[in-house]
């Protein structure tokens, strides 16, 4: 019984794929991800404690404080997402933390604009 221990070509292109370097703009939209979904969802979290703690009248000052982190960490992940588009454009990268942090940073932006038409649309209707 003779063993056969040639590379065939449905074996190559992952082999070609494993020895590229990962993309630094992919890393960079994932990393991206990573903290601006924090802060966001840390942002929201906070936000709801202190409407929950009582009167949010007198937390108005800081509810705009949260609200200007909000954005400018979703203005981050819309950089992000352009990152990712870069991440995965490249050819001679490995493309898994581009299509990675795309897809992160595409639901952050998305969830977000989601919680916010819901609320929206519950505090009309509580009006």
């Amino acid at each position: 019984m003779t063993e056969d221990n040639a590379i065939h070509d449905a074996g190559e292109p992952r082999q070609r794929a494993a020895r590229m370097p990962q993309s630094g703009h992919g890393i960079a939209s994932f990393v991206i991800a990573l903290v601006s979904g924090l802060v966001v969802l840390a942002g929201i979290a906070f936000s709801a404690l202190m409407v929950a703690s009582g009167d949010p009248e007198q937390h108005l000052p800081v509810f705009g404080f949260i609200g200007l982190v909000i954005c400018a960490f979703l203005v981050l992940s819309l950089v992000g997402m352009v990152l990712g588009f870069i991440a995965l454009r490249r050819q001679d990268r490995r493309r898994t933390f581009g299509a990675i942090g795309l897809g992160l940073n595409a639901l952050i932006l998305i969830g977000t604009a989601g919680l916010a038409l819901v609320g929206t649309f519950f505090s009309h209707s509580n009006s």
